[in-house]
């Protein structure tokens, strides 16, 4: 019959037997979630990078992943996706930044709201290398596959996109006086061609080395508005030449239908002469008085008789 011992002691070893699977099926399941493999979707206007990154892998870029793509990768790997489609940079009330204020060439301090359309250069190699530098860095990857960017995205935009186009749009307005550009429609796009054809180069002194990780930019520009004063002495300036340009028209018609009058008496006359020559004056007289509903031949004393 087994002693109290040998009960004592079998029960340690199957408690050590229960605690030790224990143990493995917890690191099993540690192990299962660890290894568990990483995945990405992509949607149709995204591209993505994929990096290695597990427990035992050094972080290093593996391959691209192009747009509508769904793939599995090892456990721990990294997935960044990025645009390929093209965005806009809008500046302006409700936009991603304040409108852009600048100076013209005389000196009036103006605002203006628009659109900065451009593309992020997905080539697989030009997009590692604007990871490594710069999305990395502001975490500028779009955080979801509904196309929406991130914090960062904006934070990096704010710094290749914003600050060049601020130069370029200053620039470009030491060209032009305010008035030009806030009443001249041609004046303004010519402007905004300006600005459009200066952005590349600006955006390019951003970026160390010759990459261009931005591309096809497009430049929308609404009308510049200068101060509310500054306007309110346009307007009035405005309306006081409409009111010369009124009499100016004004007086211009009273001389034509001066002109035009003295034309009338001038062939009046030559009719009347041309009547005189007919009827002699005295004859035309008298025809003038009967046009007029007078009586030429009044009655005169020379044909009574007066004597006894």
């Amino acid at each position: 019959m087994p002693t109290t011992t040998d009960i004592t002691s079998r029960a340690g070893r199957a408690g050590k037997v229960v605690l030790g699977a224990g143990v493995v099926v917890a690191v099993l399941l540690g192990v299962l979630v660890v290894a568990r493999p990483t995945t990405v979707s992509t949607g149709p206007d995204q591209v993505a990078l994929h990096y290695s990154d597990g427990a035992f892998t050094p972080r290093r870029f593996q391959d691209c992943v192009s747009s509508s793509s769904r793939t599995w990768d090892g456990p721990g790997d990294k997935h960044y996706a990025y645009p390929s489609s093209q965005r806009n940079y809008v500046f302006g009330e409700m936009g991603d930044r304040e409108p852009v204020t600048f100076v013209s060439k005389d000196g009036i301090e103006m605002s203006v709201d628009g659109v900065a359309a451009f593309l992020l250069n997905t080539d697989c190699e030009t997009l590692r290398k604007f990871h490594d530098l710069i999305g990395n860095r502001y975490a500028a990857y779009m955080d979801s596959a509904d196309g929406n960017g991130s914090a960062g995205w904006l934070s990096m935009l704010s710094v290749y996109i914003s600050r060049p186009l601020e130069t370029a749009i200053d620039r470009a307005s030491q060209n032009y006086t305010y008035t030009e550009l806030y009443t001249d429609p041609n004046v303004k796009a010519q402007w905004e061609q300006d600005v459009l054809e200066q952005m590349p180069d600006l955006v390019g002194r951003q970026i160390d080395g010759d990459e261009e990780f931005f591309t096809n930019f497009a430049i929308t520009l609404q009308k510049p508005v200068p101060p509310e004063s500054v306007k309110a002495a346009l307007v009035a300036q405005q309306e006081a030449v409409a009111r010369a340009k009124a009499k100016e028209a004004e007086a211009a018609a009273q001389v034509k239908a001066a002109q035009a009058q003295v034309e009338v008496e001038r062939a009046e006359a030559a009719k009347i002469a041309e009547r005189i020559k007919v009827l002699g004056r005295d004859g035309y007289l008298k025809q003038y008085a009967i046009d007029k509903g007078l009586n030429p031949y009044q009655p005169t004393t020379s044909g009574l008789i007066t004597g006894p």
